[in-house]
């Protein structure tokens, strides 16, 4: 049958990077008029452009795949699909809707892989409210459940997510163990997106320990990934920490632009966290060369944005910087 190759082909492309094709071969789908293949295919369409940082269209697309799901009675494709709306609602940073969506994912499924997948969101809430110590226990959590279930693919993500904890834990041996686990896992899997997530944030365990120059090549390695994949967030992503590093080696210039364009994907895309991120780098950079009027722009646009999505230890800390 088309359908289920279809999403067949979606899910290798996805799988392998290829976002574009993956768009593609699901949303060849969602017009069968077979209810639980057009619902499958609307939920992975969502979280094939959520991944691309096409939030809208991602949103979009789970709603879709709720009322078809509802309609054919496919109850185990719900919890899913509340899982993935909770992942669209924490990235555009209303993290009381994503805790709202993934509660409804939890309490509608038995199964330790998505649970393990719960726990893993509920700890990135945990992490960007300041609580790193009860992210880091989530994380590892989820990583002893699905490495249990035996589900590879999301054990690397628990682990890779460990390893940002213990990094704000300033835990830098334990996170860049950590960061090589998991790039190991999606290198293993050629799972282009993990392996860019791992080079990117591995980045920071680079900087901090002086090596600049690799620090740097990580996140040149993660750019080529995003954009061959299509994910804008992802490339915003990728140069805010090259800027970082840039920055620390002196090449202020570099990493201004880097961190310029960083915020400018941020607001396209309505990354309310990159973009407050973003902001405070860009507004420290300023800072270091002489500019402050806009340093105190930033950082103020910084400071607003972290307190409305609730990240309370960055609002705090920027809110020091501005004095």
């Amino acid at each position: 049958m088309i359908g289920p190759e279809q999403l067949a082909a979606g899910e290798r492309a996805e799988t392998a990077g290829d976002y574009l094709a993956a768009a593609a071969a699901y949303r060849s789908v969602t017009g069968v008029a077979n209810a639980d293949l057009a619902a499958e295919a609307y939920f992975r369409l969502g979280r094939v452009t959520w991944r691309q940082g096409r939030f809208d269209l991602a949103l979009s697309s789970f709603e879709n795949a709720r009322a078809l799901a509802e309609r054919a009675g496919a109850r185990a494709l719900l919890p899913r699909i509340e899982n993935g709306v909770g992942a669209v609602h924490y990235a555009r940073g209303d993290y009381a809707a994503a805790r709202r969506a993934y509660a409804l994912a939890e309490s509608g499924t038995a199964d330790p892989v998505m649970r393990g997948k719960i726990t893993i969101n509920l700890g990135v809430i945990e992490n960007i409210e300041g609580n790193a110590q009860g992210a880091l226990d989530h994380y590892e959590r989820a990583y002893q459940l699905l490495t249990a279930s035996g589900d590879t693919e999301s054990a690397m993500l628990a682990v890779h997510n460990r390893g940002m904890a213990e990094a704000d834990l300033g835990r830098w041996d334990e996170a860049d163990a950590s960061f090589q686990t998991a790039f190991s896992l999606a290198t293993q899997a050629s799972n282009q997106e993990m392996v860019a997530k791992t080079l990117v944030n591995r980045s920071e365990v680079l900087s901090e320990r002086g090596a600049l120059a690799e620090a740097v090549e990580h996140c040149d390695r993660a750019l080529a990934i995003y954009a061959y994949v299509g994910d804008e967030v992802g490339r915003g992503e990728a140069l805010r920490w090259r800027a970082h590093a840039l920055a620390r080696s002196g090449e202020h210039a570099a990493a201004e632009r880097d961190a310029t364009e960083a915020l400018h994907i941020a607001v396209r895309a309505g990354a309310k966290l990159l973009e407050a991120e973003a902001a405070r780098d860009l507004g420290l950079l300023r800072r270091a060369q002489g500019d402050r009027e806009s340093a105190q722009k930033l950082l103020q646009r910084a400071a607003m944005l972290f307190t409305e999505i609730g990240a309370r230890r960055e609002a705090r800390e920027v809110g020091e910087l501005l004095g």
